[in-house]
């Protein structure tokens, strides 16, 4: 089964290019003059998106007495969780100020929507697609109201067992004809042994419908790269101006460099899937012709010579059959003439039998 998604006029899934997210998130600081440079950033390194985050506070954190502890230029931050996302809203007219930007720059803008209110003021304003974090990948409500819309759908699963994505995916199946699910490790930042991007075969082995991708929170370059390698359409990837700007994601989000650098190991990765079959490259074949070895005549050798051992060698040349003929041309007769390393050829053998 080939899966399959599409937002706009983008195809993704199997058969089509690598979706590459470059995921701004609220690493704007509540700036929209930082939003468009990382915007631009995400052109530059060719990402096929821009994504940020839409949500309003007060929807989504109840006790405003909770506080998140967070590593920023160097130190441990613990502040107020409601007071920092509130810092970090836009409102509407910096979304159309942003959007428009998007379009002006000639990348595609995508957001993760937090709450039902959220994406109506989207959807007032033409989003293409909605994101969901692993943050909500188990609120089926709002899962639901957003598939309802039958807009695109991307969620990421972090946090999430086997049994929790059957629920989740088979689910929204039926309610959502684009559907890509990210493979997810909610660690901020995930090592190289929290990745488990075995999960990704396994995970399009067990819902073939859906379009599978990764949301990477490590600091690695490589790891979107063998996640594509293991089956991949999707890719998210936080971004950042600098690592040393303050705020919660910026020290281990990529900068300009490490984004750039991803990007081309995204796509050598999928240039270097190819198509699966057991073969040679029509480029490799010329190699074939330089550096195999050919069955040569060891000495002079008259018409009617009975091919053997004695008879000939194997050595690279530019003419005759290759020594993996040898065991098919053995036995055979001369039918002319052929000088001391000469290659041999089919034709000049009798046919079998004579």
């Amino acid at each position: 089964m080939v899966a399959q998604m599409k937002i706009g006029s983008r195809l993704i899934g199997d058969g089509h290019p690598v979706f590459v997210m470059a995921e701004a998130g609220a690493n704007h600081n509540g700036d929209l003059g930082l939003a468009k440079q990382l915007v631009d950033v995400a052109k530059a390194a060719s990402a096929d998106c821009v994504k940020f985050q839409t949500f309003t506070a007060a929807e989504f954190c109840a006790d405003r007495s909770k506080t998140f502890t967070y590593f920023s230029q160097g130190q441990q931050v613990t502040e107020s969780e409601y007071e920092m996302f509130r810092r970090l809203e836009f409102t509407r007219e910096e979304w159309v100020e942003l959007m428009a930007y998007c379009d002006q720059q000639q990348i595609m803008f995508l957001t993760t929507v937090q709450d039902p209110v959220n994406l109506e003021m989207m959807q007032e304003l033409g989003l293409l697609a909605i994101k969901v974090g692993s943050d909500d990948f188990d609120h089926l409500p709002n899962l639901r109201t957003f598939a309802d819309t039958g807009l695109p759908l991307i969620i990421s699963k972090g946090m999430a067992d086997a049994d929790e994505v059957d629920k989740v995916v088979n689910d929204l199946k039926p309610r959502c004809s684009s559907l890509g699910v990210l493979h997810c490790v909610s660690l901020y930042p995930s090592g190289p042994e929290h990745l488990n991007l075995a999960q990704i075969p396994a995970l399009r082995a067990r819902h073939p419908e859906v379009v599978w991708g990764f949301s990477d929170h490590s600091r690695s370059t490589v790891a979107p790269a063998l996640a594509v390698a293991l089956g991949a359409r999707i890719i998210e990837k936080h971004i950042t101006l600098s690592h040393d700007l303050p705020g919660p994601d910026h020290w281990f989000s990529m900068d300009p460099v490490e984004l750039t650098e991803m990007v081309a190991h995204i796509r050598f990765a999928e240039a270097a899937q190819g198509s699966g079959l057991i073969m040679p490259h029509a480029a490799e074949e010329r190699s074939r012709t330089i550096m195999r070895r050919r069955i040569i005549a060891r000495h002079d050798l008259p018409a009617g010579t009975v091919l053997d051992e004695q008879a000939v060698t194997f050595k690279r040349a530019e003419q005759g059959l290759y020594v993996g003929d040898w065991d098919s041309v053995q036995g055979h007769r001369l039918r002319t003439a052929k000088a001391a390393a000469e290659g041999i050829c089919a034709d000049d053998l009798e046919p079998a039998g004579v």
